[in-house]
Parts: C-alpha cells; structure tokens; sequence
C-alpha cells in the first residue's frame, strides 16, 4: 500500500531548532511507511546542499523547480549522517538485516568507513540506500520525511508551488525557545560569532524585505538574545502567512503538543495519511512523559529583562494569541 501526504510522495517538517522539531521527526519515524530524513540541508555534497540558502527568503531562479524536485527525488533513495538508521522496523528494510545489526553498522561513521571499501559511497555524509538494506521498490512506496531547521525561504516555496506537498510548521513559544538555545546550544558556541552571524542575517532579510527594517530596529545595537528572537519571528511569522489557509499547512504548537501529545500526533498521522495503532500511541505517550516540565521550564529559568524582552518582539506579532494563556 502506498502511503502519501496529499498527492506527493513526501512531506517537510520545518521550524526553528530547539521547538520540537526534532520529537516530531520521532514521533513520525514511529510508523513502518516513513523514511526520515534529518537536517540533510547540513550535509556536505548532499541533495539539498547544493540549493540556495534557505533561511532567508528572496527570488529563485527559474531552474530552482527542476533542482529542488531532483534535489528530492535524490534524498528520498538516501541516508546520511543525521539520520536516525535502522532504529525503528520499516516495511522498506529487510527486518532479518536489521535485526542482525545492519541499522548499527549504517548509523555509525566507523562502520561505514569500514564498508566503504566494498561501497565507496558509504564513505560520504550521505549515501544511496545500499540495496542489502532495503527493498529500492519498497523504499520508493514509503513517504519521505525530510527535517529541515530555519528554512522559511523554502517552505515558502513549496506552500505556494508544491500544493500536493505537505508542510508541517512547528513553533514553541519564544521564552522557550530561547532558554532551550542559551542553555544547550550557545553553551559549546562563541556568542561573538553566533551574534555577528545572527545580525549579518537580519540585514539580509532588510535587504529582500525591506518592511522588516521599521520592527528591527537598530540591527548593530541587538544583544544575541535580541537578534535571534527577530529571526525567531521573522521566519515563523513567513512560513504562518503564506500557510494558513492552504490545504497543504499544519501548524503546530509546540505546547500544544506537550499538552495532548496523542492528540495532536494523532491529527498528523491523519494529514499525512499514515495508519495509527495501539502501538504506536503507546510509544508516543512515554515519549511525552517529561516533556511538559521542559514546555514551561523558562518561566524559571529566564532573567527578568529577558522575559521583557521575549513579550516585547512576541506582543507585537501576530501569533501573540497562540500563547494568550501562557504569559509568566
């Protein structure tokens, strides 16, 4: 049986790092007829690695639609170095090769390299799906989950262009957001660089939008908290308004998901046209077990001026409302 998102074989999840995108990829990973694919945009030599930039959205060029369905269509026969292999039973691996091990030796870099030699591709950040690991026919049945973090540019793209695509759009609240990023992921950072980076992309987004120059404000005064919550903003608030009201959209909170996890993957199982079992509604409820003291952990945990300066960029936006009953 094949299983689709609308008419196409694939869908995207798309959304900021640290909002839940990562556990929606898992949540999704849980059924036998995905192939996941993680953040391959970040692969050296990979499909989608060699497409324009998508964290800023400006004009493509008339070969972007040919690249991008090639760049796809490639992704969809391959794994690669942030993908999570083998973990979970698929009806497109052979089950005896997983179970001897195969999913181990694939999803590690030295056993790879060791393989490399008899399949030199293995050797790379991403690879074909060697054909000792799964049916190439069965893999072509099953729907492609590509995972892809600060891409407002290519979400937009695909809502306007691609209607049978569909496009899964999680935000966490920006408090959130922001406690999970200084805590864990500026924390092995240089907060120079992370700052000079982040403002070089604020300027980038004035330069294709120029709307955005009046809201940001003075972009070279902007602490490192500052400049991501604007990018935070800018790239939710593009991919919500070109989304909503598309057929082709799912938006999703963050906390929400926190809140009724059966629920709400349950509703993504059914846009994405996947069977839901007992099974697998089990699995998401342990996964979701701690998950709602991390949702709410940043009342706590944030400074004073920084929940002052979290309302201030999310009083002004259009998805304020989404937390109305959240404020610390």
């Amino acid at each position: 049986m094949k299983h689709k998102a609308m008419e196409s074989n694939y869908i995207l999840i798309v959304g900021q790092g640290r909002s839940g995108t990562n556990w929606l990829l898992d949540l999704l990973d849980l059924s036998p007829h995905t192939h996941c694919r993680n953040e391959l945009d970040k692969l050296k030599d990979s499909s989608l690695a060699q497409l324009p930039s998508p964290t800023v959205r400006h004009p493509l060029d008339d070969s972007f639609p040919s690249e991008w369905d090639q760049a796809v269509a490639s992704a969809s026969l391959s794994m690669g170095d942030r993908d999570r292999i083998g973990t979970r039973r698929k009806s497109h691996i052979y089950e005896p090769v997983r179970r001897l091990g195969g999913g181990l030796i694939l999803g590690k870099r030295g056993g790879r390299q060791f393989l490399s030699s008899v399949f030199p591709r293995l050797g790379q950040p991403e690879w074909l799906v060697p054909w000792w690991f799964a049916h190439p026919d069965a893999l072509k049945q099953a729907l492609t989950v590509l995972k892809i973090n600060m891409a407002p540019a290519w979400a937009d793209w695909v809502l306007r262009n691609r209607p049978d695509v569909l496009v899964i759009h999680i935000v966490r609240h920006p408090g959130g957001f922001l406690n999970s990023m200084s805590r864990r992921y500026w924390a092995d950072q240089d907060i120079t660089v992370v700052k000079q980076d982040n403002r070089e992309r604020l300027r980038e987004i004035v330069k294709h939008e120029p709307e955005w120059a009046e809201r940001f404000g003075e972009i070279d005064a902007m602490s490192v908290e500052e400049s991501e919550l604007w990018y935070w903003r800018y790239a939710s608030e593009t991919i919500h308004t070109t989304g909503e009201g598309r057929p082709n959209y799912v938006q999703l909170v963050y906390e929400d998901l926190v809140a009724n996890p059966i629920e709400v993957a349950k509703h993504v199982y059914e846009k994405c046209h996947l069977p839901w079992t007992k099974d697998i509604e089990a699995e998401i409820a342990e996964s979701a077990s701690s998950s709602n003291a991390i949702a709410t952990a940043w009342y706590k945990k944030l400074e004073p001026e920084q929940i002052e300066l979290v309302q201030r960029i999310l009083d002004s936006s259009l998805m304020s409302q989404w937390w109305d009953n959240q404020s610390p």
